[in-house]
């Protein structure tokens, strides 16, 4: 039997798991046109009776899904937590992403994703540029000193692909 479409795999999820949910994105490589025999569903779902976010993973419709769900508080608080961190994950799934349920704060939260990643993270004082400088040349002494050949390999993979 062949597995549905992306799309149509993501649309029948929400309707069997969130049926009361405000909003479905779907998100990730298949939205991006870069899916795989291996992809994954990305569904970020937004329901407000979820008294803290979550996140699953399942396997529906011959499809591996994974959902994270929110309410309209927590899914702010990871964005910014994403943005601070410099991995803004949730704001890219949202902005980049595919509504499954139609809802005005779909339009609020992909404008507030956009801006996220129009302005990037907030400039790091001093001291972090320290500290991350520390463990990155930690990393690399480590690396350059070593003398386990996958350790190796890596380090010399590693450099062609910067110097390519």
């Amino acid at each position: 039997m062949k597995r549905p479409t992306a799309i149509d795999a993501a649309k029948k999820f929400i309707e069997l798991h969130f049926p009361t949910s405000q909003a479905a994105i779907l998100a990730g490589s298949v939205v991006r046109g870069e899916e795989t025999s291996t992809s994954d569903l990305d569904i970020v779902v937004i329901h407000e009776q979820t008294p803290s976010e979550y996140r699953e993973s399942l396997i529906e419709f011959g499809w591996p899904i994974e959902v994270f769900v929110h309410n309209q508080h927590t899914i702010r608080q990871y964005f910014q937590s994403d943005c601070e961190r410099t991995r803004p994950s949730l704001p890219r799934m949202v902005a980049e992403g595919i509504p499954l349920i139609k809802h005005p704060v779909i339009t609020a939260l992909k404008q507030e994703a956009n801006s996220l990643l129009r302005d990037g993270p907030p400039s790091w004082s001093l001291q972090t540029i320290e500290r991350k400088r520390y463990f990155l040349t930690d990393a690399l002494d480590d690396f350059i000193g070593s003398t386990n050949r996958g350790r190796k390999s890596m380090h010399c993979q590693y450099n062609r692909r910067i110097a390519s």
